[in-house]
């Protein structure tokens, strides 16, 4: 299960996971997917737990999958048992979107991939200056799964979804902002401090309005895309994960990266 690849701490009424692959820009594997997993679990059952705060060690908050070690378990067995371990993913996503804490992204450097999905489905995203989001998959040859193009569109709508997908396109803090994709932005060396003033904020209010009013937030966004139109997500990237335009297209993405 790895080691300390992520660090979950509590702080009374306060829980945060903190990624810890500094070296691997905090890519994801299924170690960490895990034991978010889990914990996600146990908060569907801590009231007393109010808010849930992601940060990442080191220059960047996450790079996304880990494309070296996979950041999935074997895909073997039945087209079904295939289908579902290639959702995992997804279902980590889903029960973010269901556990009554509020939830926060405070990021550093690249947002990738899979670490913007991430990001994209907490209720609050907290920005530094240097911060770069890019959603790579389509040049790697895989669709953007994990329900990720339906919560970008809901959070920052289509047009401005379009171009960050289909274009791969480097996007800054700036421009994160502009869109509302980030509610708060901060300079790099004061994000720490800045993010703890802003859970500070929220624990400051009443926390049974507080609870209701998140759970509120989360079934008008429900109501308006999101979760429900990533039925076919898994398939999508089954499929791509067989074909051989995958692999030469991750290696020449891979190739981009050093230089």
């Amino acid at each position: 299960m790895g080691n300390n690849d992520v660090i979950i701490s509590y702080e009374q009424e306060l829980v945060r996971v903190h990624l810890n692959r500094p070296k691997q820009r905090n890519a994801l594997n299924d170690s960490i997917r895990q034991k978010i997993s889990t914990l996600l679990d146990e908060l569907m059952e801590r009231p007393d737990i109010r808010v849930l705060l992601f940060t990442g060690e080191g220059e960047s908050f996450c790079s996304g999958a880990d494309l070296k070690t996979t950041s999935y378990p074997k895909v073997e067995g039945s087209w079904s048992q295939r289908r579902n371990r290639t959702s995992t993913w997804q279902r980590v996503l889903e029960q973010l979107d269901r556990i009554p804490q509020v939830t926060v992204a405070s990021m550093q450097g690249f947002v990738i991939g899979g670490g913007a999905l991430l990001a994209t489905a907490c209720d609050f995203r907290l920005v530094a200056d240097n911060a770069i989001l890019s959603i790579p998959e389509v040049a790697m040859g895989i669709p953007n799964v994990w329900n990720g193009t339906p919560l970008l569109v809901r959070e920052v709508g289509l047009p401005v979804a379009r171009d960050w997908v289909m274009t791969a396109k480097r996007v800054n803090a700036e421009e994160l902002l502009k869109v509302n994709w980030a509610q708060r932005r901060f300079q790099t060396e004061q994000l720490g401090k800045e993010t703890q003033g802003f859970i500070e904020e929220l624990l400051e209010m009443p926390a049974a309005s507080l609870a209701m009013t998140r759970s509120m937030f989360s079934a008008l966004a429900r109501s308006q895309s999101g979760m429900q139109l990533g039925w076919a997500d898994a398939d999508l990237q089954q499929w791509s994960f067989t074909e051989e335009e995958y692999q030469q297209s991750t290696m020449r993405y891979l190739e981009k990266l050093k230089k």
